[in-house]
């Protein structure tokens, strides 16, 4: 669609919702996951369950329902910057947690397992960026047809 289409507009818009409810339930689904039962989930990655361990996978998981009660309260936002805010720090935050996941899957902190972590930041970071990217291109066509 044409930049300025309102049907095209519409249908970005559909798609950022959809995208960030689903971020929103992978995220929520695994902040109660590592709040409430750490010590289960640890030993799938090679992990200890070392009372430190579980406890900075608690405080993990605390980080994570936070942001994805964010995520899920903002999906219906149709304030440009609110959104552009949202998604560069989400992008930023994946970025980081891709990093430190394909360190210590690498290095043997984590098992095999530790790919997943991986693959949940690789995908939801390519969601997110190409989410800005979609917003930047619209409000720049919304800019031109001022």
């Amino acid at each position: 669609m044409a930049p300025g289409n309102p049907v095209g507009a519409n249908m970005e818009n559909v798609k950022l919702k959809r995208f960030l409810a689903l971020a929103a339930i992978i995220t929520l689904i695994n902040g109660v996951s590592y709040t409430l039962v750490p010590g289960a989930l640890l030993p799938n990655y090679g992990l200890q369950p070392a009372p430190a361990a579980v406890l900075g996978f608690r405080l993990f998981g605390a980080a994570l329902l936070t942001f994805g009660l964010i995520l899920w309260f903002l999906r219906e936002s149709r304030e440009w910057v609110a959104i552009r805010g949202l998604l560069i720090g989400a992008s930023v935050g994946n970025i980081a947690g891709l990093i430190v996941s394909v360190w210590a899957t690498v290095n043997g902190v984590m098992n095999g397992a530790g790919w997943l972590f991986v693959l949940t930041y690789g995908l939801l970071l390519l969601g997110y960026a190409y989410s800005l990217w979609a917003l930047y291109r619209k409000h720049a066509g919304e800019a031109a047809h001022l």
